[in-house]
């Protein structure tokens, strides 16, 4: 769901940005570490702890073996994302390997983690990875980002879409300047919001055309769905407006209850949103790279 978070996990442990996280939406785990490990904890709902001493998050750690790594005390956001050095083995589908739980496919066996379940290391530690471990088991620290989530931002900028003209002036104004509540019939699909109702100056059917991740829908009822991870790939509702990608993560943190609003913006202001994510990202792997190149 929280795409950068799950990226930033890896960058941090010396791994491929796409090897495969473990998502924890925020519920009480408890983790028993089989081997020294390098690892890193991102995104937010959860905070880490081991001895009840926090770990700190968005940054590489080292966990010695037989360590236990407990996340029961909840804090700002909805999903943390761990990423160990060497990427954890998962099973593969449509060469992905996230978990599908409707058809029971990828990830562990298709379906969540269970008390007992043992998830093994996907490939050996790479050089870089190997000097990673020396440095953080003799207790140095690796600070290597500085910018703090913005979990309590309730406003999520976006850019109009290919529908957006289906709302006059005054529905426009209406979409921009309301709160909406994500509803308890949210999921990975798709947030349904509660909200004032937009109405619509042509009929609120389309043929059924391309969606993706951050579409915003406005339904026959006027009200607005936007989707997620999970999301269908077309769709038969006016498509208003789209999140900005650079905005993705921050709506995913967001959990049932959470109230958000629409900040339109242009598509150049979009890019540069997205370049800045991409571009703490390179300097991360920058430096992770220059730490094995020194050895």
């Amino acid at each position: 769901m929280d795409q950068y978070s799950a990226k930033l996990a890896n960058v941090l442990v010396g791994n491929n940005e796409c090897e495969t996280v473990m998502e924890i939406t925020q519920s009480p785990h408890r983790f028993l570490f089989l081997k020294d490990t390098v690892a890193a904890f991102t995104g937010g709902g959860l905070q880490p702890q081991q001895n009840n001493q926090n770990i700190p998050l968005n940054q590489p750690i080292f966990i010695a073996e037989k360590s236990i790594v407990e996340l029961k005390q909840q804090r700002e956001g909805f999903r943390l994302y761990i990423a160990v050095a060497g990427g954890m083995k998962a099973d593969e589908f449509l060469n992905s390997s996230s978990t599908d739980l409707l058809i029971k496919a990828g990830g562990f066996r298709g379906r969540p983690l269970k008390k007992n379940d043992v998830v093994e290391l996907n490939r050996k530690l790479n050089h870089t990875q190997e000097q990673l471990l020396d440095v953080l088991r003799s207790n140095a620290e690796l600070k290597l980002y500085d910018h703090s989530p913005a979990f309590k931002t309730k406003t999520i900028r976006v850019i109009t879409s290919a529908e957006w003209n289906y709302l006059d002036e005054d529905m426009q104004q209406q979409f921009l300047s309301g709160k909406y509540i994500i509803s308890s019939q949210s999921n990975r699909m798709g947030y349904r919001l509660n909200g004032d109702v937009l109405k619509t100056n042509k009929h609120c059917e389309i043929i059924s055309s391309a969606v993706t991740e951050g579409t915003i829908q406005l339904t026959s009822s006027g009200e607005m769905i936007v989707l997620m991870a999970d999301a269908q790939t077309v769709g038969g509702y006016p498509r208003i407006t789209q999140v900005c990608a650079g905005d993705l993560s921050l709506l995913a943190q967001k959990k049932p209850g959470d109230e958000i609003q629409f900040q339109l913006i242009s598509l150049m202001q979009a890019e540069e949103l997205y370049l800045e994510e991409l571009n703490k990202l390179q300097q991360i792997k920058s430096v992770i790279k220059q730490l094995g190149a020194a050895s």
